[in-house]
């Protein structure tokens, strides 16, 4: 593992599985997702490029119930942000979760997401930046931790027609520091380019049409925290953030 502990990259992680060091299920999440990222056709070319050029960085919770999981998923989050500036120009933090013993519904995916973000939240190190709005109904608002905010999708099983959300075994949480993004945002052009080829590689990949509630960060009409994990029909949308938003630090 890498010096700061929690966080694997590509080759640790190749090395755990050829020593057989690495736990079944950490095996299995990573190979998936691996596989999955190695799809030419995979939407998101940001993602794709980040596990083959091994700027991805890879964090195993543990059961998303568990206490001690979630404060692995707290610190595994700090250390990333602490150094992802020193790994690429674009990288991602990609955090398994253990698959439960039994089969979940969309519901209790959803509720154990949104307990993982809550739960950094409130354990958050630093307090909330002051120049994010801390009103997730505004348009520029955006999950922060340690002083970062940053862009969070969930990916689950029970999206089986939404494949780009698609993971076999348990829940799945990628995020990528908004810092990253910057210049794929807003209305730049290599950002409207970017964002237009992975809204065409989406369509053809998933075998539904994209929800309705995915958007461009900052426009008005658009709310970043209902993207982070779609419902499974287009004609669902969250109507409330799930949780109150703590803005001071412990």
């Amino acid at each position: 593992m890498t010096e700061t502990g929690l966080l694997f990259d590509r080759a640790e992680l190749q090395d755990a599985i050829e020593t057989g060091e690495l736990l079944a299920w950490k095996e299995e999440r990573y190979v998936e997702f691996r596989d999955t990222m190695r799809s030419t056709r995979y939407p998101c070319h940001f993602a794709v490029n980040a596990e083959r050029e091994d700027t991805a960085r890879y964090l195993f919770v543990g059961a998303v119930r568990d206490r001690d999981a979630l404060l692995k998923a707290r610190e595994g989050l700090r250390q990333y942000l602490e150094q992802y500036r020193s790994i690429a120009e674009r990288t991602t933090l990609v955090m398994f979760f253990e698959p439960p013993a039994e089969d979940q519904g969309e519901r209790t995916y959803r509720d154990q997401f949104w307990r993982v973000l809550e739960f950094l939240n409130e354990r958050d190190p630093e307090p909330w930046p002051g120049d994010v709005p801390a009103d997730p109904d505004d348009p520029e608002w955006e999950f922060c931790f340690a002083g970062e905010s940053m862009f969070i999708v969930g990916r689950a099983p029970f999206y089986t027609e939404r494949r780009s959300r698609y993971t076999r075994s348990g829940l799945e949480i990628t995020i990528q520091p908004r810092r990253i993004l910057e210049d794929v945002s807003g209305e730049t052009a290599e950002g409207q380019r970017a964002r237009s080829v992975i809204r065409a590689r989406l369509e053809d990949y998933d075998d539904n049409a994209p929800h309705p509630d995915i958007g461009d960060y900052g426009d008005s009409s658009t709310r970043e925290w209902k993207q982070y994990l779609l419902p499974t029909s287009n004609e669902e949308s969250l109507d409330e953030f799930p949780f109150e938003i703590e803005t001071t630090k412990l």
